[in-house]
């Protein structure tokens, strides 16, 4: 049976999450599977507007054919809220990729999860560009030329405590975007690596911790320009979207 998650589930949920190693999600937007008066499962979903996010989707062991159910129940919430279309992350080897796919989601890009040291970006080769404050008049333009969702910037300006700075070349074109956080770089995009040296000099001022925790979309040069320059790589993920079924 697939129900929303209530208050009497917390423990359940938290003891789930505790055996696997994760941690427990907010009830908000969460989806019970319950086999046999246990949790068996859950999938946590966010309604924004005409696009939806599953948030995480968890299931205990021996229990992942209560994917396909969950993912189903959560595609139904999603459409009640007036959703057309849905988004979601997952790890390369996780086992509900299938399910996924199956359900008419593809990849969309990939993700990488890295912390570089700041004490090696003296040593990071770099191409001069200039950094400079963000307006949410330079939104658009920043999206257009570094490739980024239309609305990507106006959702990044949610978060609190946010440092955001572009950099642009020597014919005013944007070259470089980011967004930093105390707990890091969320959204960090270059035209071409050499500018991650500019840009992360522009961050360094705001940054209170030894290593950046930074994310970066299907930027393979640039992975492998910081990784070799101290960076390690925590976390792959592959971004998933499609249609509601």
């Amino acid at each position: 049976m697939i129900r929303p998650a209530l208050a009497a589930d917390l423990a359940a949920v938290a003891t789930l999450c505790r055996g696997l190693g994760i941690a427990a999600p907010p009830l908000r937007g969460t989806l019970i599977a319950e086999r046999d008066g246990t949790v068996a499962g859950y999938v946590r979903i966010q309604p924004l507007g005409a696009i939806g996010y599953v948030r995480d989707l968890v299931t205990a062991p021996r229990a992942d054919d209560t994917n396909l159910p969950l993912m189903l129940a959560a595609a139904a919430a999603l459409r009640s809220a007036g959703v057309r279309e849905w988004h979601l992350d997952a790890p390369p080897e996780s086992a509900a990729i299938g399910v996924y796919e199956q359900l008419g989601m593809q990849p969309a890009h990939r993700s990488t999860a890295l912390r570089f040291p700041w004490a090696r970006l003296p040593e990071l080769p770099g191409d001069h560009a200039t950094p400079l404050s963000v307006s949410v008049e330079d939104d658009d333009d920043l999206e257009r030329s570094l490739g980024m969702l239309g609305g990507q910037l106006a959702m990044v300006r949610r978060r609190p405590h946010l440092v955001l700075r572009q950099l642009r070349d020597e014919t005013c074109a944007a070259v470089g975007f980011a967004a930093l956080d105390p707990a890091g770089a969320r959204l960090f995009r270059v035209a071409r690596p050499r500018f991650a040296a500019p840009l992360l000099a522009a961050l360094r001022p705001f940054a209170h911790h030894p290593d950046l925790a930074l994310v970066l979309d299907d930027q393979d040069a640039l992975v492998a320009l910081l990784t070799a320059h101290g960076a390690k790589v925590m976390l792959r993920l592959l971004h998933y979207s499609g249609p509601l079924p």
